[in-house]
């Protein structure tokens, strides 16, 4: 056991959440934490129930990692813009241009290789996904991390040095790759280091150095394409200061301490929660590494009770099937939910094909549409983050589902409008941008809920596989929808919200009934719920056992120290 001497906490601290912060909750048992159905209950710790703004002051260490983790999202971003948003370059055209316009006989892009660019760049996003949380539990997070950056380091040789269309094909699979490796490991890791009350925030900060990236792409290219229309490969080569970022954060991150615990490497594990919390006066890093390896070994002694012992990775591949299967299925659903309605609400129009998508709505400047969007999604992420914690991740996925409908509902009506006005066009602009935000909402929490979701030895898995069904959708409509707006194709330009706002209306209803609230909640408190079948809407309500037998330890000990109540559990 640590010994720091225990802390006091002054009256306006006290342990306990604070009265603008606390949702109103079912009846409370009396819970008898002496008693011998306690005795597989996982104690949580008695810091997690520190006021939002204590938490951040007590574990600003662990904060701040999470934050410096989450710089590689802002090359993410900037990688996945950059490779999107540069085929309306001029120069970029007249290197992989391949036909001419049937109507002004101008060099253009064919809707068959932009296609097969979309179609690839969620292939590869799907394999990553797919693949690399083997490599994160058998090898750890950290090799994971490494395997990521190589890919990508391939890819941007490939975008840089490539002069062919099909070289650009090779680069936007590695590219994928990349970049759906970082999306799912990102915010799974995070989740591993976060604590519980903040843990919506650094997850939404994550998603808005996402943004950042994406604006600063946009920016790039809109000030290269003013300056030389047809330099396109300056823009391109920025993208090698986004990969020395990444490698100077992959470089100096820690390991997941849930990692060590699955692994058995319980002194490198208590190392990292030392390095991370070992300052904290009062804090015990030995009773805090052993609730995450009671977590994990109650999850894996589950899975022993269901598959028997593990002999190796063929066992391990054998048994992926349980992310697919009873409760861990239902968690692997909801993983997957908010990526399927995000998908089929519209995202591939507004994100992979903006600035194509601006071309043919009749916006004069796509480069500029491109980064208004941007713009709008840093906005939102960053509303967001300071709510999310707060109103909960379940209320602002209802509200960015709603408005997603809603807008592909007016901007397809707008569509039919034939000989659109300049100022009707202003308009279209307008409600793209509130798409956009609604988007944008959906497709941040979706990552928390990738994040979150999964039980403690199932999170790289259920993480992964849960993105990679998000990405079969992106390739869908990655290679679907070039041909919904090209003139070539169904030319439908603006209708095509139509299409989104249709297939979308069943799963915005069942949202409704599907997606819980997991925010302020510990591991061990997820997969508890998750095991006891709480009905999503009432997961924000719902006390837990160990949270039961918290407040009856802290009731019979007259006694709100962190340190002493660790010290007597």
């Amino acid at each position: 056991m640590s010994t720091n001497a225990p802390a006091r906490l002054s009256v306006d601290d006290e342990i306990g959440p604070a009265v603008d912060e606390k949702p109103k909750i079912e009846h409370l048992e009396g819970y008898n934490v002496e008693s011998k159905e306690v005795e597989d209950v996982i104690m949580k710790s008695p810091f997690e129930d520190l006021p939002w703004k204590k938490t951040w002051v007590v574990f600003r260490k662990a904060a701040l990692m999470c934050i410096f983790a989450s710089f590689s999202a802002a090359a993410d971003g900037f990688q996945i813009s950059m490779t999107s948003n540069i085929i309306a370059n001029k120069g970029f055209i007249q290197t992989y241009g391949t036909v001419n316009d049937p109507k002004t006989g101008a060099l253009i892009l064919d809707a068959d290789i932009l296609a097969a660019w979309g179609g690839i760049q969620s292939a590869g996003q799907g394999i990553g996904m797919l693949t690399q949380h083997f490599v994160a539990d058998r090898l750890g997070r950290k090799v994971a991390f490494y395997t990521l950056w190589v890919s990508l380091l391939i890819a941007v040789t490939l975008e840089s040095f490539g002069r062919d269309w099909r070289s650009w094909l090779c680069a936007k699979l590695f590219s994928g790759f990349g970049v759906g490796s970082v999306q799912f490991m990102t915010g799974m890791y995070m989740t591993e280091l976060a604590p519980a009350k903040i843990r919506g925030f650094l997850l939404i900060f994550y998603s808005a150095w996402y943004g950042i990236g994406q604006l600063c792409s946009s920016l790039a290219l809109k000030v290269m394409n003013d300056k030389s229309p047809y330099n396109y490969l300056t823009p391109i080569y920025t993208e090698w200061a986004m990969l020395g970022l990444m490698a100077i954060v992959y470089l100096h991150i820690p390991e997941s301490p849930f990692w060590c615990a699955s692994v058995g490497k319980h002194d490198k594990g208590r190392a990292v929660i030392k390095r991370l919390n070992g300052g904290i006066e009062g804090y015990d890093v030995d009773y805090h590494y052993n609730i995450i390896k009671r977590s994990i070994e109650k999850e894996q002694s589950y899975q022993k009770q269901i598959d028997g012992e593990s002999h190796g990775f063929i066992t391990e591949l054998r048994n992926v099937k349980e992310v697919f299967i009873g409760v861990n299925g239902f968690r692997t659903l909801i993983a997957f939910w908010p990526a399927c309605v995000q998908q089929i609400g519209g995202l591939a129009v507004l994100s992979s094909y903006s600035s194509y998508f601006a071309q043919q709505a009749g916006f004069g400047d796509p480069f500029l549409f491109s980064l208004l969007l941007a713009l709008v999604a840093i906005v939102c992420t960053l509303v967001e983050a300071s709510l999310i914690d707060l109103i909960g991740r379940r209320s602002l996925f209802l509200i960015g589902t709603i408005t997603v409908w809603v807008m592909c509902m007016v901007v397809g009506g707008l569509g039919l409008m034939t000989n659109r006005s300049a100022s009707v066009n202003k308009l279209v602009l307008v409600f793209s941008l509130f798409w956009r935000l609604g988007s944008t909402l959906l497709g941040n929490l979706g990552w928390a809920y990738v994040a979150e979701t999964g039980s403690s030895r199932l999170r790289a898995k259920t993480a992964g596989i849960a993105a990679a069904g998000g990405v079969c959708l992106g390739l869908v409509f990655n290679t679907s929808v070039p041909y919904m707006l090209n003139s070539t194709g169904a030319n439908w330009q603006l209708k095509t919200a139509f299409f989104f706002a249709g297939i979308s209306t069943p799963f915005v209803v069942a949202s409704f009934f599907l997606i819980p609230d997991t925010s302020r909640r510990t591991a061990a408190e997820l997969d508890e719920m998750f095991r006891k079948k709480v009905k999503p809407w009432r997961f924000r309500s719902y006390v837990t056992d160990a949270q039961k037998a918290l407040n009856e330890e802290r009731a019979r000990r007259g006694d709100t120290d962190p340190a002493r109540l660790q010290q007597n559990a």
